[in-house]
């Protein structure tokens, strides 16, 4: 090999070393639970009367960010002279953000689920093999763990009922598109 070309060898594995990412610590972002938290100043796409929407947050996404803090304060005296200086040191941590706006849907309405709509919406359920339980009439746990296994399939993963669901279960009419005759 000339001089020339070992350092060029010698340059590249240099750059590509200077690429490689350096270990940190331990991956502490497998630790992290997910939090379905939204937030309160989002609104939905269209302000339309008698419309209820829901929201799915957009996916997580987790990074390790570093902060330099105080561990020992400066040490003044009584004239207002540094006796010795502040100690830093550098405390990394987990933070996690939503990315994106997420995505809107229309839901069933709060007033709609009545008593007797959630015992139609558990019976339901139940014919497919989704819901596993008595038929109370109450949206508890067991009814949305059914519904979001019930939407997860289309799409939609998330535990509210949404309008094309409670449609497709047949709890709440189609609309259909009707012809105009011909005059």
């Amino acid at each position: 090999m000339t001089s020339q070309s070992s350092l060029a060898a010698a340059l590249s594995l240099a750059v590509l070393a200077g690429c490689a990412p350096m270990p940190i610590g331990p991956d502490v972002t497998k630790l992290i639970s997910p939090t379905h938290i939204t937030a309160t100043d989002m609104k939905p796409p269209a302000d339309m009367p008698g419309v209820c929407w829901g929201h799915i947050p957009g996916p997580q996404i987790t990074e390790i960010v570093s902060d330099i803090v105080v561990a020992t304060p400066a040490q003044i005296g009584p004239n207002g002279e540094e006796i010795s200086p502040a100690i830093y040191r550098e405390v990394t941590r987990p933070q996690t953000f939503n990315e994106g706006d997420g995505r809107w849907f229309t839901r069933t309405c709060d007033a709609d689920m009545t008593p007797e709509f959630v015992m139609t919406l558990q019976r339901a359920l139940s014919v497919r093999g989704l819901y596993r339980g008595d038929v109370t009439g109450v949206m508890d746990q067991r009814t949305l763990r059914a519904v979001h296994e019930y939407q997860t399939p289309q799409g939609l993963d998330s535990a509210i009922l949404s309008q094309s669901a409670a449609r497709q279960l047949g709890l709440i009419a189609v609309e259909l598109e009707t012809e105009t005759p011909d005059a």
